[in-house]
């Protein structure tokens, strides 16, 4: 866990149905809920690095460091920009009006209806919904592991 950094999880629920009022100290699971939260949130990006585009490793590699600041919040960066929404959308981006990949500076960007090729043949767009996909179960797992302390 990054030093300096408490999440405070769950401390009480309360719920109330009528004549029934349910009120749970959930304080007890808070520790292992941040271990399992911290958990998820690396696992989440090493699953999703296979299906990531890559030609330098640059993206990649700012893609992680941005996860890496954030892990253990219940956020990942899917895509560190400038080019991770052209990336993860996986279309073919082109200048409003210039009409060219190569916009002019200060030019919007619009979306065509060409897909992006990737160099790389597992890379997908929306690579987190293909580690979601594929991973979900042992994302599950991982954490009931966690949480019942094994």
């Amino acid at each position: 866990m990054a030093k300096g950094f408490k999440a405070q999880h769950f401390e009480d629920y309360s719920i109330v149905k009528g004549n029934v009022k349910v009120k749970l100290n959930l304080k007890q699971y808070g520790e292992k809920l941040q271990k399992a939260q911290y958990w998820l949130d690396g696992q989440i990006m090493n699953d999703m690095e296979p299906y990531m585009p890559i030609q330098t490793g640059n993206f990649i590699q700012m893609t992680k460091a941005r996860s890496a600041a954030l892990q253990g919040t219940g956020k990942v960066c899917a895509g560190a920009p400038p080019m991770g929404r052209f990336l993860y959308g996986g279309k073919v981006m082109i200048g409003e009006i210039s009409k060219s990949p190569w916009a002019m500076e200060g030019e919007t960007k619009i979306l065509t209806d060409k897909n992006l090729k990737y160099g790389l043949v597992e890379a997908t767009p929306q690579w987190f919904e293909t580690a979601r996909k594929n991973h979900m179960d042992d994302w599950l797992k991982g954490i009931e592991n966690i949480l019942k302390g094994s």
